[in-house]
């Protein structure tokens, strides 16, 4: 048997224990519980350390597993409206939904960059991409693209669309997870209609 027929087997091994562990990682963040390594090695039927051997952390495991959802298309198939405000609403609803489908993944990710401040860069911000979309009807329209008023929203806006919003809510405030999104629905919404009038103040409040 020559060297590469005797480290086939072995290869082989090492693919099937990552894929074990990748796939524990997406079926525990995909029902919504806690997440740690532990949890994630015992759903694998590997131990800890042989977890830590294939992903150096929790994060890099979790990007490796599950998949981002497209919020935008979410967005997009949600309304054909123009209305910035009716947008901005909607957007915080699918994202205040898709952090409660994945909680403890969502949770964990926000633990380790807080803990660990030098990975958030590595933290998704899916956030601004999606505020971005909801409010680029009316950026286009009229030609408020760089505007710093428009700057200013988005970063409001930022902070109210937001996992952290929503923990803040149900974990502080003690806010069931449907009254909180609605809760961060009206937010949003007010935060924009506010900007809207400020920019155009003919403009008809919604």
């Amino acid at each position: 048997m020559d060297g590469k027929s005797r480290t086939r087997p072995r290869t082989n091994q090492m693919e099937r224990t990552r894929t074990a562990i990748v796939d524990a990682a997406r079926t525990l963040a995909d029902s919504g519980t806690e997440i740690k390594m532990s949890a994630i090695a015992a759903e694998a039927r590997v131990s800890e350390a042989t977890a830590y051997r294939y992903f150096p952390d929790l994060i890099s495991l979790l990007r490796a597993a599950v998949s981002p959802e497209d919020q935008v298309a979410t967005l997009r198939a949600a309304t054909d409206s123009d209305d910035p405000v009716e947008r901005i609403g909607l957007a915080t609803q699918i994202l205040g939904r898709a952090v409660l489908r994945r909680e403890g993944a969502v949770r964990a990710v926000i633990a380790s960059t807080i803990v660990k401040p030098s990975t958030a860069k590595d933290r998704p911000a899916r956030r601004f991409e999606l505020i971005e979309h909801a409010l680029a009807p009316w950026i286009d329209a009229n030609g408020l693209a760089g505007h710093a008023d428009v700057e200013q929203l988005v970063r409001d806006l930022s902070v109210i669309i937001s996992a952290e919003s929503v923990f803040t809510l149900t974990d502080l405030c003690g806010l069931s997870p449907d009254t909180a999104i609605a809760s961060l629905v009206a937010t949003a919404r007010r935060t924009t209609a506010a900007a809207v009038a400020a920019t155009f103040p003919t403009a008809e409040p919604h």
